[in-house]
C-alpha cells in the first residue's frame, strides 16, 4: 500500500456518532495524522453551512467537498470554487413530481438551504441545530414554491427528498422520466439525494487530489452509505464503517468498527499511523 497522503471522511454515520458528535479519540487521532503531514478533508452530502461547524471543530484548512460532490467550498475564502449544478430543465421536471407525491424537499443553493413551509425533515434539522452559536447557524430560505426558490436562488446544487414512508420514495424513483441526466442516491429508506450526472463524492475527490499532485492510491476514504461507494471505487484504500450495511461494506477494502466506537481512529492507527 502506498504511503497515505490524504484522509477523506464522510460525515453522517462515519465521522459523526449517532448523537452527531465526534469522539475525542477520533479528534486526537486525526490531529496526529495531520501532525505527520497528512491532509484531512470532509467529503459529505451536507450543504457547506451544515458541515462548517465540524470543519471548524477539527481546525481543518482543506476545502469542503459538499452535496455529494456537487461542489467544492473553500473554507478560507468562503466561496465555491468548482462544481456542477443542476440545470433549470432538470428541476423543472423534478418539482412537479415531488409535489404530486407530497414529498418534503430540501434545496442546496450557494447562499443557503431552501425548503417549503411545514417540511418535517427541516423541522428535525433545525431542532438538532438549535444549540449552535449564531456564527455557525445555517441560512434557511423558506418559500411556498420550489420553482420560485430556484428562480431566485441559483445555482441549485442538490435536492434532498424525504417522506414518512419508503414506498413514496420508491414511487418517485419509478416515476422519474427518462433522459434527466441525474444521479440519485438512496441514503436512507425514506430519503433520496439528487445531483447532476457526473457529480459524486469520488469524482470530486479525485479532481481535488489531482490538483494537489497526489495519486489516488495515496488516499484512504471512510464511509457508510451508497453515496460513499464512488470514493471506495477510486481511492487506494476504502474503509466502510461497522455500522454500514453488508451491501455497502462489500465495496470497501476493509471494514472498521462503528462510528460510535471511533472506527476512524481504530483504522488510522492500524493502517496509517
Amino acid at each position: 500500500m502506498a504511503d497515505i497522503a490524504v484522509i477523506a471522511l464522510d460525515m453522517d454515520g462515519t465521522l459523526l456518532t449517532s448523537d452527531h458528535t465526534v469522539t475525542r479519540e477520533t479528534v486526537d487521532t486525526l490531529r496526529q495524522a495531520r501532525d505527520k503531514g497528512i491532509e484531512v478533508i470532509l467529503v459529505t452530502g451536507r450543504h457547506h453551512m451544515m458541515a462548517c461547524p465540524v470543519h471548524h471543530q477539527l481546525a481543518l484548512e482543506t476545502p469542503l467537498i459538499c452535496s455529494n460532490g456537487a461542489y467544492i467550498f473553500d473554507f478560507q475564502a468562503k466561496r465555491i470554487t468548482a462544481g456542477n449544478p443542476l440545470h433549470d430543465w432538470q428541476w423543472q421536471q423534478l418539482f412537479p413530481l415531488i409535489e404530486s407525491l407530497q414529498l418534503d424537499a430540501i434545496c442546496h443553493f450557494s447562499d443557503g438551504i431552501g425548503h417549503q413551509p411545514d417540511n418535517v425533515h427541516i423541522a428535525k434539522i433545525k431542532n438538532h441545530l438549535s444549540t449552535l452559536p449564531p456564527e455557525h447557524y445555517p441560512h434557511f430560505i423558506e418559500h411556498s414554491s420550489l420553482a420560485t426558490l430556484c428562480n431566485t436562488h441559483v445555482p441549485l446544487w442538490k435536492i434532498e427528498i424525504a417522506h414518512a414512508t419508503p414506498a413514496a420514495i420508491d414511487a418517485f424513483i419509478d416515476a422519474l422520466p427518462d433522459g434527466l441526466a441525474i444521479t440519485h442516491d438512496r441514503t436512507a429508506p425514506n430519503g433520496l439525494e439528487i445531483v447532476n450526472i457526473g457529480s459524486s463524492k469520488g469524482n470530486r475527490l479525485a479532481e481535488w487530489v489531482a490538483g494537489k499532485g497526489i495519486a489516488l492510491d495515496q488516499v484512504i476514504a471512510f464511509g457508510d452509505n451508497h453515496n460513499d461507494i464512488s470514493m471506495f471505487q477510486q481511492v487506494g484504500l476504502g474503509v466502510a464503517m461497522g455500522n454500514a450495511t453488508p451491501e455497502i461494506q462489500q465495496y470497501a477494502d476493509f471494514v472498521t468498527c462503528s462510528n460510535d466506537d471511533s472506527g476512524i481512529a481504530s483504522a488510522l492507527r492500524r493502517w496509517v499511523l
